[in-house]
């Protein structure tokens, strides 16, 4: 008897009650024992070990997936996740196209057949990364949430010119919880269409952090996020050690880019006099050393570009989210001061009001990563935060200069849009854009394009920038 996949699928489903959703892929890597591997992830209720059984073609291959929980308690919110279990695929070939199965952790019937019907909760297919020095693509936004989200992931997994995407990367300000657990469950339902199939990475944003109070800060008694759904629901390749502690930026390769991500709010709490701590300085140092460390290792005869992402962008010329260390918006004039926390940011006024450093405390961390950024030889650097698009000339502490970087903005994802722009434009904004969109990379042997497509219309380029290789 020989049945289809996807009759064998459906089959399954009338056997079987138990839940499996929000099923998600992410890139995983030698740094968690996991080379050239990906990490599957899905919520079920479930609580035992289940199994993902994967291949080219087949899924003749098996993981077992790992389940864990988490909870929130507070004096007026309580939350209880449902099983949260992630397999690990190892050692996967470069380019190609894998099926899965997500089924019951049951010893495998004789009957192939009968074993799949009276198991199966979940099939996919992914494609994996390309190896090094490949043409590689990725699809890039920020500052996500629920209003757009449909339009926002078929820009971010729409082909172009006939070329799909390799992965997915979001630059922080996911789903818009803040604080409210069961809205991850929902947004990451929601968002299985795409990253069931693209994988994905991604880094944490103020919203992943800091916030609290539901998506429209109409719920109170939902405490600030401290990382705990982006640690617990986003598997990157970091160690367990560093969860524990917050240290949440890593590196990957990804075909033949170096990517970086970077947290802006190393080193911060649930407490706005956290700034100029000795556990915030420290925090930020270790990123830093980590910092130099990777972007001294990288090899560009394999990965010839280095991008890296981030949350907050250090040059945005709309009002919002300004952070500045001295009178001169962009300027660092006291770099250890800055570096130490010490901001300037009265002539920073948002409808009336002083912005706040500890919603945009980036400027900081600029007075030394941005040398690195430069000295390192990184092509370019893309942020979300802002709720707009924006291209830099290539520039270098608020000058263009010919093998400066390039600053991206694409906080474009759906959370409402920023207009009001700052006066005067310095001349090294090159293109800004207040529309919901993704951004997308393309980096093949000789040159790296950055591109921008709106949501409303992907078969177009809104945007373009092409970087030669320098290496």
């Amino acid at each position: 008897m020989v049945m289809s996949r996807a009759l064998v699928y459906l089959a399954s489903l009338a056997l079987s009650s138990a839940l499996v959703n929000q099923v998600h892929i992410t890139l995983s890597s030698e740094a968690v024992d996991c080379e050239d591997g990906v990490a599957i992830t899905f919520a079920s209720d479930v609580g035992r070990p289940l199994r993902v059984h994967y291949g080219i073609d087949t899924p003749d291959t098996v993981a077992r997936t790992f389940p864990k929980s988490y909870y929130v308690n507070s004096a007026n919110y309580s939350y209880t996740s449902l099983h949260l279990h992630t397999a690990l695929l190892c050692k996967l070939e470069p380019d190609a196209t894998y099926v899965y199965d997500i089924l019951d952790y049951a010893p495998p019937s004789e009957n192939e057949v009968i074993n799949m019907l009276t198991g199966i909760r979940y099939s996919g297919a992914f494609k994996s990364i390309p190896e090094a020095n490949q043409q590689t693509i990725l699809s890039i936004v920020g500052d996500i949430g629920m209003e757009q989200l449909n339009a926002t992931l078929n820009n971010l997994g729409s082909a172009f010119d006939g070329q799909d995407p390799d992965a997915v990367i979001v630059v922080g300000d996911w789903s818009y919880a803040n604080g409210c657990q069961e809205d991850w469950d929902k947004w990451f339902i929601a968002a299985e269409t795409l990253f069931a199939k693209v994988p994905l990475l991604g880094i944490n944003g103020n919203h992943e952090v800091i916030a609290n109070q539901g998506a429209n800060h109409s719920r109170p008694e939902c405490p600030a996020e401290m990382y705990t759904a982006y640690l617990n629901r986003i598997i990157t390749p970091i160690s367990e050690e560093a969860k524990k502690d917050n240290r949440v930026w890593y590196s990957k390769n990804i075909g033949n880019i170096h990517a970086v991500f970077v947290d802006d709010y190393a080193g911060f709490q649930a407490d706005p006099a956290v700034i100029g701590s000795t556990y915030w300085l420290n925090h930020r140092q270790a990123q830093f050393e980590w910092l130099e460390k990777d972007l001294s290792a990288v090899d560009r005869s394999k990965t010839p570009y280095v991008i890296v992402f981030k949350h907050n962008p250090y040059y945005n010329t709309f009002v919002d989210h300004q952070c500045q260390c001295s009178l001169t918006k962009f300027e660092i004039e006291d770099a250890a001061s800055c570096w130490n926390g010490t901001y300037n940011m009265a002539t920073t006024v948002k409808n009336g009001a002083l912005s706040d450093a500890y919603q945009s405390p980036h400027c900081a961390n600029q007075a030394k990563f941005e040398d690195l950024f430069m000295n390192k030889g990184v092509d370019a650097v893309i942020a979300g935060h802002v709720h707009a698009y924006e291209r830099t000339a290539p520039i270098y502490k608020n000058k263009i200069v010919e093998n400066g970087v390039v600053h991206i903005t694409v906080g474009t994802g759906g959370h409402s849009l920023y207009e009001q722009k700052i006066s005067p434009i310095p001349e090294w904004s090159e293109v800004t854009a207040s529309i919901f969109g993704a951004a997308r990379v393309v980096a093949d042997y000789a040159k790296l394009t950055i591109e921008f497509r709106s949501n409303q219309e992907t078969t177009k380029l809104f945007d373009f920038v092409s970087l030669p290789r320098r290496f």
